[in-house]
């Protein structure tokens, strides 16, 4: 296996392409998820940048794009809210710690080689894991999309019936921005499929926005990048950071779970088959070495992985262009970041999540395997419903359940 995992048809400008255009869509969404986190929003950049780079020399996944994700940043705040108040140094402190335990144990994983296991994963219920984090992905982006502040608490289906209750009130600019820029990615992505949309729209969004006012109109702007590169911090251990374990345990799994399923799905696609373990432990040693840094626990991100093989990435030389944007926007591009409307951004990840609908497998099921079809759907509906962990876990418990009886019956 040569490094990076290159192609034949390699093209470094594919890469290069891909690299920008996942490094401008990365920031407004690290400091965002930094902020769920319960961190200070710079906090989300550096869980971007450290992690891209260490895992493009380790991985074994060519498209698998880490850093901050929402799962991931809820996880977190919810496992440190009970001892620390978010956004101080008390809490930072135990953010860091809960990085390296989270870290360690994906390492460990992968070094016991507990990601073979991911090969009793059945087709049918990976995908509907999938098809759920696009559903959810999809609705996070709606409030930005629309200019509409979606409630916090309920479920997805309240917050799209909230949504429609409120439509009348959405931001006429914004929505013409968003509805616009989804339209021209389709349009585009069908008649010209060549012709790199995305990067285009958000350079032409930008010089919009600045020569235009938008901000002046009301629309949401990524706004104001924090300016500093990281440094080192040796956090405070003490015997209470013990009691961070059951969570990092927890957000160790999810983590790796959701990085195996997507990293899989993509696997025909790379020259070199995938080694899950090799490739938890790439996972592991990002989380432990961004973690003195004070980064943001970084994972797998589905609408960025997505969105990195629809704008033609081929291997992890595109990570390294993205770290290489969001290096050179905390050293000198904050202005000109400031100006991107969220609302474009918001379209950009859409339309990136949008593929992650597999209509052919679901057809196919429908047609050949009913039983196989149903662990799909229960596993999507169980996943909106009690949350990604409990999702995949019923998912694999009713489809083992499933080929358990069927093969009793048989016998």
């Amino acid at each position: 296996m040569n490094l990076f995992n290159l192609p034949d048809n390699y093209s470094l400008k594919n890469d290069v392409i891909a690299g920008i255009t996942i490094g401008v869509v990365t920031i407004p969404q690290a400091m965002a998820f930094a902020l769920l986190a319960g961190l200070p929003p710079i906090y989300g950049l550096y869980g971007s940048l450290i992690p891209l780079v260490i895992y493009a020399f380790f991985a074994s996944s060519n498209f698998l794009n880490v850093g901050p994700v929402s799962v991931i940043s809820i996880f977190i705040f919810q496992t440190l809210t009970p001892f620390e108040s978010p956004f101080t140094a008390a809490y930072i402190n135990s953010a860091i710690i809960l990085g390296i335990m989270i870290g360690l144990i994906q390492y460990l994983m992968g070094l016991f080689r507990l990601g073979t296991f991911a090969n009793y994963l059945q087709k049918s219920v990976i995908s509907g894991f999938i098809q759920a984090a696009a559903i959810v992905i999809i609705l996070s982006q709606l409030s930005p999309g629309f200019g509409i502040e979606l409630p916090i608490e309920g479920t997805y289906f309240g917050k799209v019936i909230y949504l429609l209750n409120n439509i009348a009130s959405s931001h006429s600019v914004s929505t013409f921005l968003f509805i616009s820029s989804l339209s021209i990615l389709f349009v585009f992505a069908t008649y010209f499929p060549k012709f790199p949309t995305t990067i285009t729209l958000l350079v032409l969004s930008g010089l919009a926005s600045f020569f235009l006012d938008f901000e002046a109109m009301g629309v949401a702007l990524i706004g104001e990048v924090p300016v500093g590169l990281p440094v080192f911090i040796m956090p405070s251990f003490s015997s209470e950071s013990l009691r961070l374990l059951p969570g990092a345990l927890g957000i160790a799994f999810v983590a790796s779970i959701g990085s195996v399923i997507m990293a899989k799905n993509f696997e025909v696609s790379q020259p070199f088959p995938l080694d899950v373990n090799q490739d938890l432990r790439a996972l592991g040693l990002t989380k432990i070495a961004s973690a003195f840094f004070g980064s943001l626990v970084p994972a797998a991100s589905f609408n960025r992985t997505i969105l990195n093989i629809k704008v033609g990435a081929q291997t992890q030389v595109a990570g390294l262009f993205a770290a290489l944007i969001i290096l050179l926007t905390l050293l000198f591009l904050t202005p000109i970041v400031y100006f991107l409307p969220q609302s474009v951004i918001a379209a950009i990840i859409i339309y990136s999540v949008y593929f992650l609908f597999d209509f052919s497998l679901i057809k196919q099921l429908l047609m050949t395997s009913k039983i196989d079809a149903f662990y799909l759907l229960f596993t999507t509906v169980m996943t909106l419903v009690f949350g990604f962990v409990f999702g995949i876990f019923l998912g694999v418990f009713i489809s083992l359940l499933g080929n358990y009886l069927r093969k009793r019956t048989i016998s």
